[in-house]
């Protein structure tokens, strides 16, 4: 019999009623906030809408929203367990945590924190810039701007905004890499454009990281931000927006630039080109980048702190796994 059960994101697979009608009264169940779902109505970014500090409802991103839409009665279904269960969330972030103490869902939960997602720093290490450069084909004179995610057709995820700011600079001076899934757009760019796809393991991404002078991540929503982290572990600088858990994870002058509006092409403009104009400062802050991670987002910080929740809600257990158990 557990003592603690941890749920990650469970939400499109996991039967909730069943599941939690088989917990017995009382157990602890810990659910890591990744991204809204736990504490909206459906919807996995409420954007503007705050209809999940009520009960939801009239949902704006529905075909048919109505009072009594799929949105409530998700919500109410919720509500129903969550009053039931001894639930404490935990966000990834300064945002999702108080994006969840908003919540009408998350007043049901007996406490709500904050743990910092974690990273191995012994994986992801800076690799030699030039060598990492001559094995990727780029001329090591060339000013290299890093874009990735997921999927290059989220537009949350900003890349229309870096293609636009690209527009700014000699295109024969700049090379952009970017990593992810999909197909790069065609032709939107004359800055020379290298696509290496989908890189699944931290040596490969961090030969990645290294071949850059800056990570771009001009994403507009993002609940923490596990790519700019990656690049500065990597000894990497990131310009990015304040957007949720970036505004946590890039100190601004410090271990990057940040722009204060979102969305912004002239702001995305102005930290690129004060990266491409300022090398010595860019390198000092890719060393502070490296040291921020090292000393705030570890996976072993990140272990430690859960099992002190794990052993604030079992006090009488002294023996825990040494990392977060993902049950769901």
């Amino acid at each position: 019999m557990p003592k603690v059960v941890h749920l990650h994101t469970a939400m499109r697979w996991l039967d909730l009623p069943s599941f939690f009608n088989s917990l017995p009264p009382g157990l602890p169940v810990v659910w890591t906030i990744h991204e809204f779902v736990q504490i909206t109505g459906g919807c996995i970014y409420p954007w503007d809408c705050d209809g999940f500090t009520r009960e939801c409802g009239n949902c704006p991103q529905l075909k048919r929203p109505g009072r009594w839409d799929a949105s409530r009665r998700f919500f109410r279904t919720k509500a129903h367990w969550y009053k039931k269960l001894n639930l404490h969330f935990v966000g990834n972030s300064e945002w999702t945590t108080s994006m969840a103490r908003k919540s009408a869902l998350g007043k049901m939960a007996r406490s709500i924190r904050m743990v910092h997602y974690g990273l191995n720093v012994e994986e992801y290490k800076p690799a030699d810039k030039l060598a990492a450069r001559k094995a990727l084909g780029i001329a090591e004179n060339k000013f290299v701007i890093g874009f990735a995610c997921s999927d290059f057709t989220e537009r949350r995820k900003g890349a229309h905004l870096l293609i636009e700011a690209l527009k700014s600079f000699p295109a024969k001076e700049v090379v952009l890499l970017v990593l992810g899934a999909g197909a790069w757009p065609q032709n939107v760019t004359e800055v020379e454009t290298i696509s290496l796809g989908s890189l699944n393991t931290p040596r490969l991404q961090s030969l990645y990281y290294s071949a850059l002078d800056v990570f771009a991540m001009p994403t507009q929503v993002e609940t923490f931000g596990n790519m700019a982290m990656e690049a500065m572990a990597c000894q990497t600088p990131v310009v990015a927006y304040p957007a949720g858990g970036l505004a946590d994870v890039v100190a601004d002058g410090v271990t990057g630039l940040i722009e204060p509006e979102i969305g912004s092409v002239p702001g995305l403009v102005r930290m690129l080109q004060w990266m491409w104009k300022h090398p010595d400062e860019r390198a000092a802050m890719g060393i502070a980048a490296r040291q921020c991670v090292i000393e705030k987002f570890s996976d072993s910080l990140m272990a430690r702190r859960y099992l002190n929740i794990y052993h604030e809600l079992v006090p009488q257990e002294k023996s825990f796994c040494a990392a977060p158990v993902e049950a769901a």
